[in-house]
């Protein structure tokens, strides 16, 4: 008896390879996911929660596409994975700030998108916490939050209950190609995968993946920090970020860039971020960094300077010079996929993603368009500036 080999193998057992995993599954392919480490132990166990939003283009379309799945998963993912849908405050502490959320505003209701603007009092009402001082802010009512590892969790073991094969503490060391250049095996710790498809979804570690079978994926880590209080009573009824995330998150390369993120689980535990760096695979703790985050956040919320800090961690955020994920077959390698290079969004958009890979895989129509989320967009780009 000829014996059963994996359609496909997902590399990475993060949120984007859970979903990827899930979703191919539910199509009845035989799907064999490999990581490095354990479930969830890369980005997306040390991140924040929150499922946000960009503001325009295809990230937009992303993000608004992933929510949507969001609010069904919930009901059908076989672990409750702590969705709640508080909706999401961006807020201003200057008179700038709130010039640029009247202009964010704008744009988005002129997407079809709902938001209102909150001032003053206006904000206070929804977030009593809050520091009298800020300016006001802009109300996502139809944003959510979920607990990342449990989603992470979800994933996979409702992919498990499609027969996915789930194998974790084994490492990738080399990809094994046909002599016409397809995909024919993947080579790990714990020996040999044959298959015809693979599903390059190693976050911060893609770029590594990819020149096993000599292809360059521009994906850079990128450095986080999260700072973990005590459970306290309930304090925050939202998300909160800062009004400037976005410019922290388009800070250059050689740039420290922190802003305000604050979200408390059900649990009472208050998570603080966010801060962004380059300092390669390094995941130690700066306490230079978590000063700046801390007083940052005591800007909007000085109650917090009262509650004791239990646990502090970092993670590598996987970054593309443009911000936005590859989500492709490789024109080089047939059958080698790429989903990856999320940077600080993989949660939020880590259903469509998968999502988008099943269709891709099994010749489905397409959700959303991806050809802005080309491998070869960044190739493009190098020639026109050549040029």
């Amino acid at each position: 008896m000829e014996a059963m080999f994996p359609d496909v193998v997902v590399i990475g057992g993060g949120i984007i390879g859970a979903c990827c995993a899930y979703y191919l599954s539910q199509e009845g392919l035989n799907v064999h996911l490999v990581e490095r480490g354990g479930i969830a132990s890369g980005c997306s166990g040390a991140c924040q929660f929150g499922i946000g939003h960009i503001n325009t283009g295809i990230g937009r379309d992303l993000t608004v596409a992933s929510g949507r799945l969001y609010a069904s998963l919930a009901e059908q993912l076989p672990l409750d994975i702590e969705y709640d849908r508080t909706g999401n405050i961006y807020i201003a502490d200057s008179p700038k700030g709130m010039r640029a959320l009247e202009r964010t505003a704008q744009l988005v209701q002129s997407a079809g998108m709902r938001c209102h603007l909150l001032r003053g009092k206006e904000l206070l009402d929804v977030e009593p916490y809050l520091s009298p001082e800020l300016v006001g802010g802009l109300f996502f009512p139809d944003d959510a939050k979920v607990q990342p590892i449990l989603a992470t969790l979800a994933f996979v073991q409702a992919a498990k209950e499609k027969r996915a094969t789930i194998q974790t503490f084994t490492e990738v060391t080399g990809i094994e190609l046909s002599a016409s250049k397809t995909v024919a095996a993947v080579h790990t710790t714990n020996g040999r995968i044959p298959t015809k498809i693979i599903v390059n979804a190693a976050g911060a570690w893609s770029a590594s993946i990819g020149r096993m079978v000599g292809i360059e994926i521009p994906i850079v880590p990128r450095k986080g920090h999260i700072v973990v209080t005590e459970p306290v009573p309930p304090m925050i009824r939202t998300y909160l970020l800062d009004a400037s995330y976005f410019e922290a998150v388009e800070e250059d390369r050689q740039a420290l860039a922190v802003a305000m993120v604050l979200g408390q689980t059900r649990s009472g535990n208050i998570l603080l971020g966010s801060s962004r760096q380059f300092a390669g695979f390094d995941r130690s703790v700066d306490h230079e960094v978590i000063h700046a985050m801390i007083t940052r956040c005591l800007r909007f919320l000085p109650a917090l300077a009262n509650i004791h800090a239990i646990r502090i961690y970092a993670g590598l955020r996987p970054y593309t010079p443009d911000l936005l994920p590859i989500i492709d077959e490789a024109d080089e390698v047939p059958g080698f996929y790429i989903a990856a290079g999320h940077e600080g969004e993989g949660i939020t958009m880590g259903p469509i993603t998968g999502k988008l890979i099943s269709q891709m895989i099994t010749g489905q129509e397409l959700d959303l368009p991806v050809e802005a989320l080309s491998l070869s967009r960044f190739a493009q780009a190098d020639s026109s500036v050549r040029v």
